[in-house]
Order: C-alpha cells, then sequence, then structure tokens
C-alpha cells in the first residue's frame, strides 16, 4: 500500500472513529455503568463535541491521524506480517502519544485544550493519544488483511 493512501484512509478511519465518540458521548448517561466506569473519558469529551458540529469535529481528527500517520511513516512502514506489526503499534502509540504535545502547545486546538486535555492531565492525554494511535491503526492493518 503506498504511503499516500494510507494517509487517506487513516484519515477517514480516524475521523470515522470521532463520530463513534461523539455519538458514545452524546449518549453517555444512558450509558450501561460498565462503560461509564470504565470509560471516564468519554464523559470528558461532552464539552468539546458541544463545540463543534459533527463534520467540524470528525474532520479535526481526521486530520491529526493523518498527520500524525504521515509521522509515523517517515519512521517505520506499513507492516506485511504479525512480527513487524508489534514494532509498527509500538512506534504508533509513542508517536501518538507524543502529538497531544503538539496539539496542545500549538494553540491550534483550544477547544481540545480547554476541554478534553483539562479534564485528563498531561499523562492521561498522553495515554490515551496513544491508545487512539492503536485503534486506528489496528482498525488500518485489518483493512489492509481483509480489502
Amino acid at each position: 500500500m503506498y504511503n499516500c493512501n494510507v494517509i487517506i484512509y487513516t484519515f477517514i478511519i480516524t475521523a470515522l472513529w470521532d463520530v463513534v465518540l461523539r455519538k458514545l458521548s452524546e449518549n453517555y448517561y444512558n450509558l450501561p455503568n460498565i462503560i461509564t466506569n470504565n470509560f471516564p473519558f468519554i464523559g470528558y469529551l461532552i464539552p468539546y463535541f458541544e463545540k463543534h458540529t459533527l463534520l467540524d469535529a470528525a474532520l479535526i481528527a481526521g486530520f491529526i491521524g493523518a498527520v500524525t500517520q504521515y509521522i509515523i511513516l517517515t519512521f517505520i512502514n506499513i507492516p506485511k506480517n504479525f512480527k513487524n506489526s508489534l514494532h509498527f503499534l509500538t512506534v504508533s502509540f509513542i508517536v501518538s502519544a507524543l502529538f497531544g504535545f503538539v496539539m496542545k502547545f500549538s494553540k491550534l486546538f483550544p477547544n481540545l485544550d480547554e476541554t478534553y486535555y483539562k479534564s485528563l492531565g498531561a499523562i492521561r492525554g498522553m495515554y490515551h493519544d496513544g491508545v487512539s494511535g492503536l485503534i486506528v491503526q489496528i482498525t488500518l492493518l485489518l483493512l489492509n488483511k481483509f480489502i
């Protein structure tokens, strides 16, 4: 798969996952306790999504995902086997976690900083950014394998 295709797919996957998160946050207080107790970050997204339309938030997320993927692909290629997948996912987690600092300190995403990151704090924000990157990459790898 060519890097430009990977970046486009990443944009789309990230934007779609953002829509899923939005729907979960809009219904946060109706979700089962097992979800609200174990995934409180979904609730932290409520004020952020209130400041953006569905399209605004999805495009912002897609843009962030695409830029992060571009950075990741400068370090490592999309893996062709399971052994290389672990290395790829490790690099993806680290770059995604660190990219949160770029978002915060660039001041390009003030609503995200004033709402979501303010509630999470720096360390938990990094962790959640890293996990978000993993979710996108695992989705990409699964789609790449089955399509």
